[in-house]
């Protein structure tokens, strides 16, 4: 009788395995390849945080990973999380046309992205609202959206209900050492990820910020149409990446590929760069005499005025599988990431080890009360960034992800026109032939 209740047992057993293995959503085929949250099936609160933060200890974010946890728990000790900073559960790049990876059932709960793919994660019912039935949930998105630098307060906040809550802000600057030589300007604009992008700031600083008409700028560059006027344009700015040969090595993929434009910068070769503002880091990391000499940082115009790029903002959104007994928690790491003390950690690079020279990430928080700090109004970078990006333009929330490389050719093929130094790009035929 032992012998067939035992049999009886194992049988059971093999068969909750098979059916556990065969079930939807846990099988290996409907796995993403990014690394599985551990905290997910359990009451963790998992977190997947903006992936490409200088790894300043460069110990895979370990330090930064265990302080922020340090931290919060020092608010919350009674809430569990687990925090992720990889590419491979991001949003971003090439994963942007690939939202099921970071959203589908066993994906993290709380995620950051940038608000150019709003719209697609609301209409695709990736993501769910922030909740704001209780008062202390409405307190604290209130207190995040208000300290959120005014131009970018509501960009999350769609039909009252808010799905984006703000984090970082992003743009392109122009840095120049003073006094100035000649020497062509550096800078990375050849990427599919990037020159679509300028592109559109070129478009908005001629006929204006309008989504609709930004979303109907990318519809027309996509199909093979990008406006001429905006061409010649974006043409005339980036011909100050273009040497006495003729070379372009902003555009001909030289520096995208070498990754030296703030090598470049840095050691004098050239007293001008573009690029993003963590890029600083880079900078005065390698090349520490810079902080002795007087750099000009300006918004980045890519059109025929003076009106600087669009910005980019990233931000928290709820991944609509999460545990409803977790939404609870992840308003109070928003409320916690947000603060000065996490802000200070990750911008300031406050997460440095001992030992090691911290130097700023120059990320920009997206929270007012972050360029109060004495520490950052009495920073000579800090205060030439902010006053840009306060006065700047966000990117609309939806259409300009998944399909980049639709804009970046034609794009390509029209400043090649135009006579710049464009290099091969082997993902762009025209006529059947590459460009």
């Amino acid at each position: 009788m032992k012998k067939i209740l035992t049999a009886t047992i194992v049988i059971a057993l093999v068969l909750v395995l098979f059916l556990w293995i065969m079930a939807p959503g846990l099988s290996a085929s409907n796995r993403s390849n990014a690394p599985e949250p551990a905290g997910t099936s359990g009451t963790a609160l998992t977190v997947a945080l903006y992936p490409y933060f200088d790894d300043v200890n460069d110990d895979g974010h370990a330090a930064t990973i265990a302080l922020l946890k340090e931290k919060y728990h020092e608010r919350y000790p009674d809430d569990d999380v687990e925090i992720f900073i990889s590419p491979e559960m991001s949003s971003y790049m090439e994963n942007s046309d690939n939202l099921d990876s970071l959203f589908a059932h066993g994906a993290p709960d709380l995620a950051e992205v940038e608000q150019t793919e709003l719209d697609n994660l609301i209409a695709g019912g990736y993501i769910r609202p922030f909740p704001a039935d209780t008062a202390e949930e409405r307190k604290i998105l209130q207190n995040n959206l208000g300290d959120v630098v005014e131009p970018y307060r509501t960009i999350g906040v769609q039909d009252g209900s808010v799905y984006f809550v703000p984090t970082w802000l992003c743009a392109f600057y122009t840095f120049t050492r003073v006094p100035a030589g000649t020497a062509p300007e550096a800078a990375d604009f050849s990427q599919s990820t990037v020159l679509p992008d300028l592109y559109l700031s070129a478009y908005a600083s001629m006929y204006g910020t309008d989504p609709a008409l930004l979303k109907e700028a990318s519809r027309n560059a996509a199909a093979g149409s990008p406006d001429p006027a905006v061409i010649a344009s974006l043409a005339s700015r980036l011909s100050a990446c273009t040497g006495t040969s003729g070379e372009n090595r902003c555009l001909d993929g030289y520096y995208s590929e070498h990754e030296t434009a703030t090598d470049d910068f840095g050691a004098g070769i050239t007293d001008r760069y573009s690029g993003y503002s963590e890029t600083l880091y880079w900078i005065l990391r390698d090349y520490p005499e810079v902080r002795n000499e007087t750099l000009e940082i300006t918004g980045t115009s890519f059109g025929r005025n003076d009106s600087p790029s669009l910005a980019w903002v990233d931000g928290f959104v709820i991944n609509n599988t999460t545990d409803p007994k977790k939404i609870d928690q992840a308003i109070r790491f928003v409320n916690f990431y947000n603060s000065v003390e996490a802000r200070g950690i990750i911008a300031l690079a406050k997460d440095t080890s001992a030992g090691r020279e911290r130097v700023p990430r120059y990320l920009l928080p997206a929270s007012e009360s972050f360029y109060q700090l004495p520490e950052v109004s009495a920073d000579p970078y800090y205060r030439q960034f902010y006053p840009v990006i306060r006065n700047m333009t966000p990117f609309p929330t939806g259409g300009l992800r998944g399909s980049m490389i639709d804009i970046h050719c034609p794009v390509i093929q029209g400043l090649n026109g135009t006579g710049l130094d464009t290099g091969p790009q082997p993902s762009c035929t025209f006529a059947g032939v590459p460009v």
